[in-house]
């Protein structure tokens, strides 16, 4: 763990999220995010989305306010929903990746 107040985890945002974040729509945009101890998944990941207007209506579903279903989140290489909720604490060190959700046939 990091010393004094704040950590930092890695954003990864993928595809074409990228768009959203100022890149091309193609490979991954990364951004480096501090926070305190005790910030939830949600917390972290709505709080970078904020800066990103187009990033965070993809995001979040307008009427819930909860994560919509357009984009899926990794953490430490597990999809969310196997060992994370949106509640689930942040550690310093952890990467979180943005991937646009695929719908195929």
């Amino acid at each position: 763990m990091a010393t004094g107040s704040l950590n930092k985890v890695q954003i990864e945002v993928f595809a074409w999220l990228t768009k959203m974040v100022g890149g091309d729509g193609s490979g991954k945009v990364f951004f480096d995010v501090t926070f305190t101890p005790g910030q939830t998944l949600e917390t972290v990941v709505r709080s970078m989305s904020q800066g990103h207007p187009e990033l965070h209506r993809a995001l979040w579903d307008p009427d819930s306010g909860q994560l919509g279903a357009s984009v899926e989140l990794i953490i430490n290489d597990v999809f969310m929903g196997i060992e994370h909720t949106m509640e689930t604490p942040v550690s310093d060190g952890d990467r979180i990746t943005l991937l646009p959700a695929w719908d195929g046939g």
